[in-house]
């Protein structure tokens, strides 16, 4: 032992009910992804890895896209889109 006193484990915080959301497994995900692998289309949802992004595809059939690749030159600390210089547009 280090020597360093034992802390009491916090306890965890109840979630309100506005923040529990149940993912829909009613396939309508799973076809909107299926439309944008076959159209090749790439998202700022999946890229940016939202956390939300069931509830647009699902639920509102929504989607925000990228329209020069999967690269931003922006480098935003907050988002997980690949940051860098752009490809050449096809």
């Amino acid at each position: 032992m280090s020597g360093l006193p034992v802390l009491p484990r916090a306890s965890r915080l109840e979630r309100p009910p506005w923040l529990k959301v149940r993912l829909s497994t009613t396939g309508e995900y799973e076809q909107v992804r299926a439309m944008m692998r076959r159209l090749s289309l790439v998202t700022v949802c999946e890229e940016a890895r939202c956390p939300n992004i069931h509830e647009c595809w699902a639920r509102e059939r929504t989607a925000t896209f990228m329209l020069m690749g999967d690269v931003c030159t922006r480098t935003c600390g907050f988002c997980a889109v690949g940051k860098g210089a752009p490809g050449l547009l096809d």
